[in-house]
């Protein structure tokens, strides 16, 4: 006498394969790229009118994904990068649709992101192991998003915040240890400036025309400055501890004020230091805003770290208008960076 079989549950390496298909023929679809390339176990089980179960015999096939496609030719302006911890950069379109990933040449979390004035994006990646051995460095993508290896040295732990000046020196901020400053400038040894320091170190940083004059925050209550021409630490430039005591990222304005993360909220402060309008989302999620970037047109993006996602503001009415979710876990994405393209 025949089994009548009314649902058959597909099985990948012990777990569900989909949803029990209750219609025969009995079938699944398996998208291939989403598994590890190497060995795996597929199996069917059926169910009777009864609740009995009866499993085949396992078959093993071999998955051998081939590699991503290359990204596009060159980055275009109003291009958004995106780092995570995993080490990766995600390139996505002006509008947040992806477009590819740079995969780094170096070990290390990802986390602040910059670009030069030839289009060239710069990431930072903090210590892979507990002696800094590995990572703790700065990477370099050209504008194909190819990576040609590290810049600068005499990283001390765990550097984060990246800033060019007009004349091509890039000062890097360092979230731990002594939490100084350094300027890389080619063909000589880093310059090290010992800031004043709050929660973390010199953990975001922004570089005024002058040339002179960085503006940074340190996990606390404060947009600090610091004079690299004078090698003096300024006076903070908030007139008030700003929400949240956490400050994140931060952006110079046009109009001489900051924007700037600042835990739930993102700030903006005029040019004489006052706090004067601050952004968030009102769907509901939990909120601590991290990395940021101008777009140049009276717009910003701005990460969500606990959520993962990223949205684009009206700088003047605080309106959202564009968002999209990375694709990983909460607490995975650092910052948020636009391309404004390579010279033509």
């Amino acid at each position: 006498m025949g089994v009548l079989v009314v649902g058959v549950q597909f099985k990948l390496d012990g777990a569900d394969l989909g949803t029990e298909d209750t219609s025969a023929p009995y079938s699944v679809s398996w998208d291939t790229t989403t598994a590890d390339n190497g060995s795996h176990t597929l199996r069917a089980v059926a169910r009777d009118l009864v609740g009995l179960q009866f499993a085949s015999e396992p078959v093993t096939v071999t998955v051998s994904n081939a590699p991503p496609p290359p990204p596009p030719a060159a980055f275009a302006p109003g291009d958004l990068f995106v780092s995570l911890e995993n080490g990766s950069v995600q390139w996505r379109l002006p509008d947040g649709a992806p477009n590819g990933e740079l995969v780094p040449g170096v070990p290390g979390s990802g986390e602040g992101l910059r670009f030069d004035a030839a289009g060239n994006l710069y990431v930072t990646h903090w210590c892979a192991d507990n002696t800094c051995s590995a990572g703790n460095t700065v990477e370099k993508f050209n504008v194909n998003g190819v990576s040609e290896g590290t810049v600068g040295s005499g990283y001390n732990c765990n550097p984060h915040a990246l800033a060019f000046d007009a004349a091509g020196n890039l000062y890097v901020g360092q979230a731990d240890c002594t939490g100084a400053i350094l300027k890389i400038s080619p063909g000589e040894p880093p310059v090290e400036y010992a800031v004043a320091a709050e929660n973390r170190g010199s953990f975001w940083v922004d570089i005024a025309g002058d040339g002179c004059t960085i503006f940074y925050t340190s996990w606390g209550p404060s947009v600090k400055r610091f004079d690299v021409c004078t090698n003096t630490q300024l006076a903070d430039f908030n007139l008030a501890p700003l929400p949240g005591n956490a400050t994140q990222g931060l952006r110079l304005l046009p109009d001489g004020g900051v924007l700037v993360a600042s835990s739930a909220v993102v700030a903006r402060l005029d040019a004489t230091g006052a706090l004067v309008q601050t952004y968030s989302v009102s769907t509901g999620e939990d909120q601590f805003w991290a990395g940021l970037d101008l777009v140049g047109d009276g717009t910003f993006w701005v990460v969500n770290y606990y959520s993962s996602n990223v949205y684009k503001f009206d700088l003047t009415t605080g309106a959202v208008l564009a968002s999209f979710n990375t694709g990983t876990p909460s607490a995975t994405v650092v910052d948020v960076n636009v391309s404004r393209g390579a010279p033509r």
